[in-house]
This record gives C-alpha cells, structure tokens and sequence, in this order.
C-alpha cells in the first residue's frame, strides 16, 4: 500500500474517534465551560430595566445641573454687560453735558470783543512772569539746601 493512502486512512479514523471523544458528555461540559468562562470576561453584565433605568436618571440630573450651571453662568454675564451698557450711558450723559457747557462758554467768548481779550492777555502775562521766577527762585533753593543738608550728614555721621 502506498504511504498516502495509509495516511489518510490514519487521518480519517483520528478524525473519527476525536469525534466520537468530543461528543461524549463530560468533553461536551469542560468545552462549554471553558467558553463560557472566555466569554464571561468580554460579554458586559446583562443589567436589568430598574439599573438601567437607574442609569439614565443619573445621568439625566447630572446634564441637568450641568445646564443649571450654564444658565446661571449666562444669566451671570448679561447682568455684568447690563451694568457695562448702565455705566457707558452714564458716561456719554456726562460727556454731553460738558459738551454743552464748553458749546456755551464758546458761545459766551465769541461774543467778548478783540481788544478785550487784548487787554486782559495783558494783565495777566505780568503776573505768569511772576510765577515762573518764584518757581525758579524756589526750585534752585531746594536744590542748596538738599546740598547742605547732605554736607552736614556726611561731616556729622560719616556715611
């Protein structure tokens, strides 16, 4: 006989008794629970309608505080532009009321003769001369007695 033929009359009677050994009720149990304890690891639990119920009450609470705070956070906002919008009116309020008392004293000035405005520029030019001499006259006394000052710390406490 040849080797082939021999062959695959040995793989067919291996066939046949892995067969008949894997039918048996004891192969049948310990394959069973070899796949159920496999599957068991990557088949989530199966949860009843009262959890999932559950579940989806959590989290629908927990969006809707999420929302609460949204809403509040919004409400926050509209109030602090609200008190923005308040305080800019306010200002533009005051704004135009300078304006229109600057529009007045204009008014009040184009009115005052040439030679008016002349004569006063004269009397007080004298007096902003004045000024500015006593503000010299002052800031050079300063600048002396600073010295001094410095001189007698250093002679009397040697820094």
């Amino acid at each position: 006989m040849p080797l082939e033929l021999l062959l695959s009359l040995a793989a067919a009677a291996l066939s046949a008794v892995s067969g008949i050994i894997v039918e048996s009720s004891p192969v049948k149990r310990l394959v069973r629970l070899i796949l159920e304890t496999v599957l068991a690891k990557y088949k989530p639990p199966a949860k009843t309608y009262g959890e999932r119920l559950a579940t989806l009450t959590a989290s629908l609470a927990k969006a809707s505080s999420e929302v609460d705070a949204v809403l509040q956070e919004m409400a926050s906002v509209a109030r602090e532009r609200e008190k923005a919008v308040k305080a800019l009116e306010d200002g533009l309020a005051t704004l135009e009321k300078n304006e229109q008392e600057l529009k007045d004293r204009i008014a009040l000035l184009q009115n005052v003769p040439l030679p008016v405005a002349r004569e006063f520029a004269k009397l007080v030019a004298p007096a902003e001369r004045k000024s500015a001499r006593r503000d010299y006259l002052l800031f050079v006394s300063g600048v002396v007695v600073t010295t001094v000052i410095t001189i007698i710390l250093k002679k009397a406490f040697g820094i």
